[in-house]
This record gives structure tokens, sequence and C-alpha cells, in this order.
């Protein structure tokens, strides 16, 4: 809830300033079209198998065996909840130092600003970086079939979506974010 509401509340008060944060693409290629109801699926079935030990939910919505977990370790559950806390720190500092240049989707003409000060002198993707750390996290509290195919399945779609977002700022930042790209890695 506190990373929807970071990224949500972000969104809310750029919008508030009349910056526009989506890429506007209206006509996305077709396999989008089957992409978007699989992902949502997807998340939603992500989020019940969250909430289900908080409200003690008696019934899933997926397969015992992707859900059943494969250890329980308070060593696991610190260690999860010690990298989704780390990742909440690096999306709030990722947010504030985004300033009004934050963008979702790759669109020539909503491209805002090359950011390389503050924590993106660390790290070319903490955005990316935090998310990777948040869902690592939850697969660590919840060691099941199901989080830890999420978490693998979420780091190789980030990863290609930031292969392809190289490309993007090459093109469109060029020098400037060659030299950048020399000095900060993709991820740490």
């Amino acid at each position: 809830m506190i990373l929807t509401a970071l990224i949500s509340g972000k969104i809310f008060l750029l919008q508030k300033r009349g910056v526009k944060v989506s890429s506007g693409n209206e006509n996305p290629p077709r396999f989008m079209l089957i992409l978007y109801p699989v992902f949502f699926l997807l998340l939603l079935a992500w989020v019940f198998e969250l909430a289900k030990p908080v409200f003690q939910f008696q019934f899933s919505i997926l397969s015992n065996q992707l859900t059943v977990l494969l250890a329980d370790y308070l060593s696991l559950d610190i260690g999860g909840a010690f990298l989704i806390f780390i990742s909440l720190i690096f999306m709030a500092l990722t947010l504030h130092h985004f300033k009004t240049s934050l963008r979702f989707g790759l669109n020539e003409n909503n491209r805002g600003k090359l950011i390389t000060t503050g924590i993106f002198s660390f790290s070319r993707n903490p955005f990316f970086l935090s998310i990777i750390i948040y869902f690592l996290g939850t697969a660590l509290v919840f060691p099941s079939w199901f989080f830890i195919g999420f978490a693998l399945l979420a780091i190789v779609s980030i990863h290609l979506f930031i292969l392809k977002e190289e490309k993007f700022m090459e093109k469109h930042f060029g020098e400037s974010y060659l030299k950048y790209r020399e000095k900060v890695r993709r991820y740490f």
C-alpha cells in the first residue's frame, strides 16, 4: 500500500501541476491488448495472495501447490521485510529526485528531462530497482512458487523494458546520455 501511495501521490501532484506523466500512446501494439489483461489478472492474484494472510481468508484463487510456503523461517521474514523497507526508501528518493520528469511509457513528444543527480548518480534505474527489490522482499516473506515466479517474471520484464528504454534514451538524449551511462551502472 505504501509503494502504491508513493507512486500515486507523485502522479497526482504532477498532474495537478499540469505535467503529463503518461506516454499518451493511444494506439498500443496488438500484443499489448492481450498482455494488459493477463498482467492485470496476475497482479490481482498477487494482491489477493498478499491480502490472504492479513485478512485470514480461508480460500485461495490459486492452486494450493502454487501458494504453499516452501520455507518458514524468521530470518526469511526479517530479510524480506528489510528488502521491502529498503525498496520503499529507494522509491521515495527516486520520486523526489525525478522532480517533474516522471514519465510512464516511451514517447518522443513526452520524454521529460535526463536526470543524473541524486539517487540517479548511483543507479540509472532506481525506480525499477526499487520495484525489483520490493518483489524480491515479498518473495522472501512469502516463499511460495507463485511469489517466487512472480518476482522472477517481474525482474525479467523490467530488465527487458530497461533495455528498450536505454535505446530510447540514447536516441533522444544522445551524447549526454552516453556519458551518463559510462559513469553510472544500470542497477547499482
